[in-house]
């Protein structure tokens, strides 16, 4: 006995899912269309509107006037600051000669030869205009005290030995002040032993040279009072000491101040009108075209319902004709395809189905198993 071949369940399910969802696109598309056929007169007058106030806007929004806040710089100014240095040789030793003068970038200087060091800081301020200054200068040695405290440096103590001041002094733009003194570096690291003896508390200290510049007066027209610091760090050891390999610096200062301008037309300004102008202008022509066609036949419709309907039993059902006998056979009605197609797996039978008659049957043993395919009041109504 021929045995029929089941489909294993995902693939069913598959092939069911793909027939529907193909048959429902379509119908919903076909409907779709003859409801747009015949409301196209309100549907053109509502895309018109849309096109005229889509049009509008944009016009609106690409001539209208816009401003924006901006920072434009009104003054700037910067301040230079070099150091340079020498370490005259005081003290008899056996390298060099006494009285001699050390020149910088050496890289160590001993205290038993020069324990003396002598600095200059040239400073000048360029400013885009204009500059009338008083300018004063103070040096001093700055001792620190850090240790390092959950990932951070916090200070321990902190010192300031003076070193030498100079008095104002009046400069114009561009123009060079030169600020001289001395630091005794080995009295310096006799201070900084002496507060690490006294506290009891012995750490790494940093040194630094350490010159404020406070200047007052006018720049590029406008009332100045400020300081500015040149730090110069001094690294100290029992021995020697030793200078960094940088001694220039430079401090820029800018003044902004907040205008209102006016902005150039923009397309991006009007993006969204533009988008919604050409969107209702191709939807008027794609409507007009659409409505030169004939409305869909409600029979297609139908016919792609049914086979909507019964998608799911359609690896099961062949195509036929009710046979000439029919009348003498034992008819069994069976109220659903589902159960017929259930039968027809029980007997391993085939369901045929009469499209011309909408039946849907399986012989077996001279008994004939009937679903007739009626549609519902329902379903006429919605069609």
């Amino acid at each position: 006995m021929k045995k029929i071949k089941y489909l294993p369940v995902i693939t069913y399910t598959k092939n069911i899912m793909c027939v529907a969802g193909d048959n429902m696109l379509e119908i919903f598309f076909l409907k779709l269309k003859n409801t747009l056929i015949n409301n196209s007169g309100i549907f053109i007058v509502v895309l018109g509107m849309a096109v005229i106030l889509s049009s509008s806007w944009a016009y609106e929004a690409y001539t209208q006037d816009v401003y924006e806040e901006q920072e434009e710089l009104i003054s700037s100014y910067t301040q230079h600051g070099k150091y340079t240095y020498t370490a005259p040789v005081t003290e008899k030793n056996p390298l060099y000669p006494k009285g001699s003068r050390l020149e910088m970038g050496k890289p160590m200087y001993f205290f038993a030869a020069s324990p003396t060091l002598n600095v200059s800081l040239a400073y000048n301020l360029n400013a885009t205009d204009s500059a009338s200054l008083q300018v004063e200068c103070e040096t001093v040695v700055v001792a620190t005290s850090e240790e390092n405290s959950g990932g951070s440096q916090k200070i321990i103590w902190k010192t300031e030995f003076p070193v030498e001041e100079m008095g104002y002094v009046n400069i114009g733009n561009k123009d060079v002040l030169i600020h001289e003194f001395s630091v005794n570096v080995s009295e310096i690291r006799s201070k900084v032993i002496g507060i690490q003896d006294q506290l009891k508390y012995s750490s790494d200290t940093t040194i630094e040279i350490v010159t404020h510049v406070n200047y007052k007066g006018e720049i590029n027209g406008e009332e100045i009072n400020n300081t500015t610091d040149f730090a110069l760090p001094l690294v100290i050891n029992p021995a020697y000491y030793k200078m960094p390999e940088k001694l220039e610096f430079n401090e820029n200062n800018y003044t902004y101040e907040k205008i209102i301008i006016k902005k150039e037309p923009s397309v991006s300004a009007i993006k969204l009108p533009l988008s919604l102008f050409l969107l209702s202008t191709f939807s008027v022509g794609a409507l007009i075209l659409c409505t030169k066609k004939n409305d869909v036949d409600p029979e297609l419709i139908k016919r792609l319902k049914e086979e909507e309907k019964y998608s799911p039993f359609k690896e099961f059902v062949s195509k036929g004709k009710v046979p000439d006998n029919w009348n003498s056979l034992i008819q069994v009605e069976i109220y659903s395809l589902q159960d017929l197609v259930d039968a027809a797996v029980d007997m391993n039978e085939r369901v045929v189905n009469d499209i011309e008659s909408g039946v849907y049957f399986i012989i077996h043993d001279n008994v004939v198993y009937v679903f007739l395919d009626v549609p519902s009041k329902e379903s006429e109504d919605e069609n």
